[in-house]
């Protein structure tokens, strides 16, 4: 399945270091996929196929920080006139992929300038 990707946008990205002991709370690392509606002039584009926003909402809380915040990035996939819902998991997965890495690549830089030490490396698997 071809797909056109346009850049990886940071919607938010929040870092607090902890003050107290964290409250025990449910990390949380969601992908979703919308549908974009073209405007009138942009219809044109659609006869590729469908253009989705992929969405990666994310919480963390750590023992020594917390973050949060939204990645996002515009994909067409080629020749693909259904829904988001029947886009392929695996497909979903290599899509959301490089979103995920701009999470762990964000927190590693952060942390290590944060804590004036080797970055916190995070390990996500899927579920």
């Amino acid at each position: 399945m071809e797909v056109k990707v346009n850049q990886i946008i940071v919607e938010k990205f929040n870092f607090e270091t902890h003050l107290e002991a964290p409250k025990e709370v449910q990390p949380t690392i969601r992908v979703d996929i919308n549908e974009v509606e073209p405007t009138e002039e942009n219809q044109s584009i659609m006869k590729d196929g469908k253009i989705y926003k992929v969405e990666v909402p994310f919480e963390l809380i750590l023992p020594r920080f917390k973050i949060d915040g939204k990645i996002s990035r515009l994909v067409q996939v080629v020749d693909f006139f259904g829904t988001a819902t029947e886009i392929d998991k695996e497909v979903v997965r290599e899509l959301s992929s490089p979103l995920i890495s701009y999470i762990r690549r964000l927190t590693y830089e952060v942390t290590e300038i944060a804590f004036d030490e080797p970055g916190v490396d995070l390990n996500f698997e899927a579920n």
